[in-house]
């Protein structure tokens, strides 16, 4: 049963459970994204939004989102001038660990929007579109816990992600297949730190010749996310596999 398949049928069984229940538009218009696709479509006609988030540690339970960036892909372009970029006050101080890595102190996030009214922003960015991550389960670990706490389930978007289009198509020679997790972080977070032999983003970015701009900023790792992605749409075209499925097969995770 494809995966596809699976997700629609999912998403059926969440609008009959929600029913009439009252949403926010952006809310209420997720449940909706998946209608539009079909599977044997080349997978360079729809749009994309490439994510990352910066977050307050890596603890997959307590953790918060402080910053979230994004870039749209349409046929195959990035869109620099279509970028969501925001700041988000976790509620919470920011441990000092994590202000080496990212840079953003409790300062810069005083008067940011929380997680919910930035989560309804970037839901707005999202749209119908596919969502593109790298390590898309620890992305999808926080934006569902604040999914799911602001309106009770999940993001509808399909999602694919880079490091599993690296493993079965950029870069296959390069990286061993990522262990079944038995026991899932959240809701089927990996974490990082559990799979040590996992190449970076920056060290895939380097060994595709791509520059990382601004590192461990949302914006900057999901623009240097966005241009694996753009390889392995080309990759999968030039191979004729550039159909939906094929993407959706060779990014698996």
């Amino acid at each position: 049963m494809g995966r596809l398949f699976t997700a629609r049928l999912i998403n059926r069984l969440l609008r009959m459970r929600i029913g009439k229940k009252p949403l926010t538009p952006p809310a209420s218009a997720n449940l909706q994204a998946l209608d539009h696709l079909d599977g044997a479509s080349p997978a360079d006609s729809y749009t994309y939004t490439v994510v990352d988030i910066e977050t307050t540690g890596l603890d997959l339970k307590h953790s918060r989102i402080v910053s979230i960036g994004a870039f749209k892909i349409t046929q195959g372009q990035i869109h620099l001038g279509r970028m969501f970029d925001r700041l988000v006050n976790p509620g919470r101080d920011i441990p000092p660990a994590s202000i080496t890595v990212h840079g953003i102190v409790p300062a810069m996030v005083a008067a940011a929007p929380t997680g919910p009214e930035a989560l309804d922003a970037f839901l707005q960015y999202l749209g119908s579109d596919i969502l593109v991550a790298h390590n898309a389960m620890f992305d999808l670990n926080f934006m569902n816990r604040l999914m799911v706490a602001c309106h009770g389930f999940t993001l509808q978007n399909l999602t694919i992600d880079t490091r599993a289009l690296c493993d079965h198509i950029i870069l296959p020679k390069l990286f061993r297949p990522m262990p079944r997790q038995t026991k899932l972080l959240g809701r089927g977070a990996i974490n990082p730190a559990l799979h040590p032999h996992r190449k970076s983003l920056e060290e895939i970015a380097h060994l595709l010749g791509i520059k990382v701009h601004q590192r461990h900023t949302a914006v900057g790792d999901a623009l240097a996310a966005a241009m694996i992605f753009q390889r392995g749409l080309a990759m999968l075209k030039h191979r004729s596999r550039g159909r939906l499925n094929d993407l959706i097969r060779a990014s698996s995770f």
